[in-house]
C-alpha cells in the first residue's frame, strides 16, 4: 500500500521547538500475544502497522513527512505542527484508518497478522531533549491509550478501531465540528496510575449503542407540560395504565399503547401527565408531547404530518437536519425514537387515522393517546390497550374542593359541598372552576354558589360518550354570569377567535381594545379559570369553555365583523413580514391596514420568522374560517402571505393545502389575474414537492391567464417557474428556451431582480448545454444586477454557476474563488439547499486540483445536506462521485 501524496496544500513542517502539538498514539490490539511471539509476525505486524498508518494520514490530508513519530514496539507515537487544523484527525482520520486497515488484513499473509488498533488524541504542551519528547501532555496521551474501558471496547467491536479523545480535544474539536457526531462518543473515567480524567471514546465502525446517560445529558427532549398540584384520586387507573405499559413492553415485546378515552372535562390530560410525571423515570430519553387539537370547534385538527414536523422540532440539534418532504420527515421521526425509552403523549386526538403515523415502530417506547372517542381502530389494529375513563366519585370531588379551598371552608358547610358536588357531577374541570370562583370570592357563603349552579342547570346540551355535559354547561354559565360586561365580551369573542391560541395584541384588535387594556381583561379571564395563559403573552381556551363562549358570541350581531377585523390584522401583520422577507416579490393589493391595529413592529428576518412561528397555526386556522364563512378575498389573500414563509421553513404540505384553498377562492370570485395567481403558486408548491405533473398542470393554467389578463409578470413568472420541472427533468434545453422567455417579459418592467434571476438561470443552462462563453456572459450580467439590488441569495446563486462554467473551462482556481464566496452567502443566509449544489460543485473543483481530501469533505457535507433535503437523485451523484475518489486513493 503506497502512500497517497498530498497536492495542493502548502507543506507544514515539524518544528523541535518547545510549544504544543497534537498528540496520536496508536497501540497494536494483542502485539504480546502467544500466536505473535514469533518474529517474522511481529515484524509483519509492525511494517503493516506504519503502512496503514501512512497511507491513513496522507489520505486525510495529513502529511507523514510532516510529523515527528517515535516507535514504541508495539506502537507509534506521533506529534503534529499545531498549524495543522485538528478537525481531520476525527472528521476523516478514523474512516481512512478502518479503510487501510481493512485492505492490509484481507491482504495479510497469516490471520495473525490481521491488525486492530487503539488510538488516543490529545493536544498540549511538549518539549524536545535528548531522549525524545517528555511533558505532561506526552503522559496524559499514554494513560488515555493504556485505558481499561478502552481496551474493553475494542476487544467487545466487531471492527479494526477504538479511539479515544481527551476531555479537551472533545470540546474543543468534536463538539465545533460540522462533519462529527458528537452523540458517537461516549464518556468515561479513565484511572491509570495516578491519572483520574475523563475521556470520550468512539468505535467508528461500530457506533455505541446509545447509553441512557448520554442520550439525557445531551438530546432528551422535555415536552411534557406541568402536572397539577391538585390532582385527587384515580388510583385505579394510574395502577392500569402501568400494569398496561409494563406488560406489552417486557412480556409481549410491542410498543406499549394506552388509550385514555371519556368525555370533554372528564380529566383525560389531567390523569395523563399525572401518570407521565410519575413514571418519568422510566423514560430517561426523553418526552414528546403534542395536543392534536381534535375537538378545536375552530377548525381542523392537527395534520400528523405538522406533529411530526413538531417532534422533529425537539429531537433534532439543528433546522438543518429536518428533510423538507413530510414522508423523509416521518422517516426521521421513526429512527429518531427507534430503541430510545422515550413516551410519547398525543393529546386530545380526533380518531385513528390523526394519531397512526404518530406511533413508533420500537417496543421500547410507550405512547399513551387521549381521546372523546373510543378507539375502536386502534385497539383493533394496533392492538392498543383502552381505559374509559369515568367521573370522580363524591370522595374525590369533595377532596378537590378540599385541597382548593381549605378543610375550615369545606367542613363548615356540609350541605353546599354536597350539593356543589352533585351539581358538577364529578367533572375534574367543572369542580376546577368551581372551587377557582369560590377561593376568588372567599367571603361568599359557599351555599350561594350552590344556589347559583343549581339556577343554570339547563344551558348546556347534555352528551354522552364523549361530549358535552349539562352539568358543565351549568358551570360555565354560572361563571360566564359573575364577569362584569367588559370581560363577558372579551370571553364571547374569544370562542371565535380562529386557532389553538391568541396573543394579547390579536386579542386587542378582535374585542377593539388597547393591547394593555385586552392584557387586563385576559388576566381577569385566567383567574376565573375560563381562560390558560400558557406562555407570557398567549393564552388558550379549553375546548369545552371556547364551545360555550362561541355559542354567546353567536348571539352578538357584531360578531362576525369582529372576527374579520381579527383575521384582517393576521393579513396585514403578515404581510408587513412578507415584504420585509421578500423585498423584489411582486406587490398584491390588500387594502389599507386601520389605524387601530398595533401592527409588529419588524427589525429583521429573525423577528419576522419567529412571529410568523407563533402565529402561523392562527393563521391556518384564520384561512379555514375565512373559507368556511364564504370571505373569499381574505382566504386568497392569507395563502399569499403565508406562500413564503411556508417555503423557507419547509412546511409544504401546507404550503399546499393554502394554495388549493386560495385557488377555490379565486375561483369563486371569478377574478382571472387572482386566479393566474394562484394556479402559478400552487404549480410552484407542486414542483418544490417533485408532483411534476399536477405542477405543469397549474403553471400552464397560471400561464394562459397571465396572457389572457395582460399580466406581464404572471406570465414571465410561469416561465420562469417552469424551469424548475424541466431541470427535474434534465431538459435543458427548454429550460433555457423558458428562461430567454422569461428575461424577454421580465426587461420591460424595470426590476433589477427579476432580470437577474432570468439571466442566471439562461446562464446555467447554457453551461449545462456547453455554452461556456455565453452562459458566462448572462451570469456575469445576472451578478452584476444583483450586486445593484443588494440581492445576496441571488448572488450566491450565480457565484455557484460562474464557478460552475470556469470548472468546466478548466479554470480550477478561479472555480474556487467563485463557490468559496457563494457558500460563505449560502451559510450567512441559512440557505442550505443551494449550499449543497455549491459544494458538490466545489469537491469536483477540488478533486480535478488532485485535493482529494479536501474534495472528500466537502461531498461528505453536501451528501448530508441532499439527503437531509430529500433530494435523492442529488444525493445518489454525490454518493457515486464519493465512491469513485475512494477508488481512486486506493487505487
Amino acid at each position: 500500500m503506497e502512500p497517497t501524496p498530498r497536492r495542493g496544500v502548502d507543506r507544514m513542517v515539524y518544528s523541535r521547538q518547545p510549544g504544543h502539538r497534537i498528540l496520536l498514539l496508536l497501540d497494536v490490539e494483542g502485539f504480546g500475544s502467544a500466536e505473535r511471539r514469533r518474529n517474522p509476525v511481529q515484524e509483519a505486524v509492525r511494517d503493516g502497522l506504519y503502512q496503514v498508518l501512512r497511507w491513513a494520514l496522507n489520505a486525510a490530508n495529513i502529511s507523514w513527512e510532516d510529523c515527528y513519530h517515535e516507535d514504541r514496539g508495539d506502537g507509534v507515537l506521533v506529534l503534529i505542527a499545531p498549524q495543522v487544523p485538528k478537525a481531520p484527525f476525527v472528521e476523516s482520520l478514523p474512516q481512512m484508518l478502518i479503510k487501510a486497515l481493512l485492505q492490509y488484513n484481507e491482504s495479510a499473509a497469516r490471520p495473525e497478522e490481521r491488525i486492530r488498533l487503539r488510538m488516543a488524541l490529545h493536544a498540549g504542551e511538549i518539549k524536545h531533549d535528548t531522549q525524545g519528547v517528555t511533558g505532561p501532555s506526552i503522559i496524559r496521551a499514554f494513560r488515555l491509550i493504556e485505558a481499561p474501558a478502552l481496551k474493553t471496547s475494542l476487544a467487545q467491536s466487531p471492527g479494526v478501531l477504538a479511539f479515544i479523545v481527551s476531555d479537551w480535544f472533545f470540546e474543543e474539536v468534536v463538539q465545533n465540528s460540522s462533519i462529527d457526531d458528537p452523540s458517537r462518543y461516549q464518556p468515561v473515567t479513565v484511572k491509570v496510575k495516578e491519572t483520574n480524567t475523563r475521556a470520550w471514546i468512539c468505535l467508528p465502525d461500530h457506533p455505541y449503542q446509545r447509553e441512557t446517560e448520554q442520550l439525557t445529558e445531551i438530546s432528551a427532549p422535555r415536552q411534557l407540560p406541568a402536572r397539577s398540584g391538585l390532582f385527587t384520586g384515580r388510583i385505579r387507573e394510574l395502577a392500569e395504565l402501568t400494569a398496561s405499559s409494563i406488560v406489552d413492553a417486557e412480556f409481549k415485546g410491542t410498543t406499549p399503547i394506552m388509550v385514555v378515552s371519556g368525555m370533554g372535562g372528564i380529566g383525560k390530560t389531567w390523569l395523563a401527565l399525572e401518570w407521565a410525571h410519575e413514571n418519568i423515570d422510566r423514560f430517561p430519553d426523553g418526552q414528546l408531547y403534542v395536543n392534536l387539537r381534535g375537538y378545536d370547534p375552530s377548525g381542523a385538527p392537527v395534520a400528523g404530518e405538522v406533529a411530526i414536523r413538531g417532534f422533529l422540532d425537539a429531537l433534532c440539534s439543528s433546522q438543518r437536519e429536518i428533510p423538507v418532504g413530510t414522508a423523509a420527515q416521518a422517516a426521521l421521526y421513526r429512527r429518531k425514537v427507534a430503541d430510545r425509552r422515550m413516551l410519547i403523549l398525543l393529546d386530545n386526538a380526533r380518531g385513528g387515522a390523526q394519531v397512526v403515523p404518530l406511533l413508533p415502530q420500537s417496543s421500547s417506547c410507550t405512547v399513551l393517546i387521549t381521546t372523546r372517542h373510543q378507539p375502536t381502530e386502534l385497539i383493533v389494529a394496533h392492538g392498543a390497550r383502552p381505559l374509559s375513563l369515568g367521573t370522580l366519585n363524591d370522595t374525590e370531588a369533595r377532596e378537590l374542593l378540599t385541597k382548593r379551598l381549605g378543610p375550615h371552608r369545606v367542613e363548615a358547610e356540609p350541605a353546599a359541598v354536597k350539593d356543589l358536588v352533585g351539581y358538577c357531577a364529578g367533572l375534574p374541570l367543572a369542580l376546577s372552576i368551581v372551587a377557582a370562583h369560590a377561593a376568588a370570592h372567599h367571603d361568599f357563603p359557599l351555599a350561594a354558589l350552590a344556589t347559583d349552579l343549581g339556577d343554570a342547570s339547563a344551558r348546556l346540551d347534555a352528551l354522552d360518550g364523549g361530549g358535552l355535559s349539562a352539568n358543565l354547561r351549568t358551570v360555565l354559565s354560572w361563571s360566564y354570569q359573575t364577569l362584569d360586561a367588559q370581560t363577558a365580551e372579551v370571553f364571547r369573542m374569544l370562542g371565535l377567535a380562529p386557532g389553538p391560541d391568541i396573543g394579547e395584541v390579536a386579542a386587542g384588535v378582535l374585542t377593539n381594545l388597547k393591547t394593555d387594556q385586552a392584557r387586563n381583561l385576559l388576566r381577569r379571564l385566567e383567574e376565573a379559570h375560563l381562560l390558560q395563559r400558557y406562555l407570557p403573552t398567549r393564552y388558550r381556551m379549553h375546548d369545552l369553555v371556547r364551545l360555550y363562549a362561541a355559542e354567546w358570541a353567536r348571539q352578538d350581531d357584531q360578531a362576525l365583523g369582529k372576527l374579520n377585523r381579527l383575521i384582517s390584522y393576521y393579513i396585514h401583520a403578515g404581510y408587513a413580514g412578507e415584504r420585509m422577507l421578500y423585498p423584489d416579490r411582486k406587490k398584491v393589493e390588500i387594502g389599507d391596514a386601520p389605524v387601530e391595529f398595533e401592527l409588529p413592529s419588524f427589525t429583521d428576518d429573525s423577528s419576522i420568522l419567529a412571529w410568523f412561528d407563533q402565529e402561523h397555526p392562527c393563521l391556518i386556522a384564520a384561512q379555514t374560517t375565512a373559507e368556511r364563512l364564504g370571505w373569499q378575498t381574505q382566504v386568497w389573500q392569507l395563502a399569499w402571505i403565508l406562500h413564503g414563509y411556508l417555503w423557507r421553513r419547509g412546511h409544504l404540505h401546507e404550503q399546499r393545502t393554502t394554495w388549493e384553498a386560495g385557488l377555490a377562492a379565486a375561483r369563486e370570485l371569478d377574478d382571472a389575474t387572482i386566479e393566474g395567481l394562484a394556479h402559478r403558486l400552487l404549480g410552484q408548491a407542486y414542483a418544490r414537492s417533485q408532483r411534476l405533473t399536477e405542477a405543469l398542470e397549474h403553471l400552464y393554467r397560471g400561464r394562459e391567464l397571465a396572457k389572457e389578463t395582460g399580466d406581464t409578470h404572471g406570465e414571465a413568472r410561469s416561465y420562469y417557474d417552469l424551469i424548475m420541472v424541466w431541470r427535474q427533468q434534465n431538459n435543458d434545453q427548454l429550460a433555457l428556451n423558458h428562461a430567454k422567455e422569461a428575461f424577454r417579459l421580465f426587461e420591460p418592467l424595470d426590476n433589477l431582480v427579476w432580470k437577474a434571476e432570468a439571466l442566471d438561470r439562461m446562464g446555467w443552462h447554457q453551461a449545462r448545454l456547453g455554452l461556456y462563453d455565453e452562459a458566462r456572459s448572462s451570469c456575469e450580467q445576472a451578478l452584476a444586477l444583483f450586486r445593484d439590488a443588494r440581492n445576496r441569495q441571488g448572488q450566491a446563486v450565480t457565484l455557484d454557476t460562474l464557478g460552475y462554467i470556469a470548472h468546466h473551462c478548466g479554470e480550477y482556481d478561479l472555480a474556487l474563488d467563485h463557490f468559496h464566496e457563494s457558500l460563505e452567502l449560502c451559510r450567512d443566509l441559512g440557505a442550505t439547499y443551494y449550499e449543497a449544489d455549491t459544494l458538490e460543485h466545489l469537491g469536483q473543483s477540488l478533486a480535478a486540483l488532485r485535493r482529494r481530501a479536501e474534495a472528500r469533505l466537502v461531498w461528505q457535507q453536501a451528501l448530508r445536506l441532499n439527503r437531509t433535503q430529500e433530494r435523492t437523485a442529488d444525493a445518489d451523484r454525490v454518493a457515486q462521485q464519493l465512491a469513485a475518489l475512494d477508488d481512486e486513493s486506493v487505487s
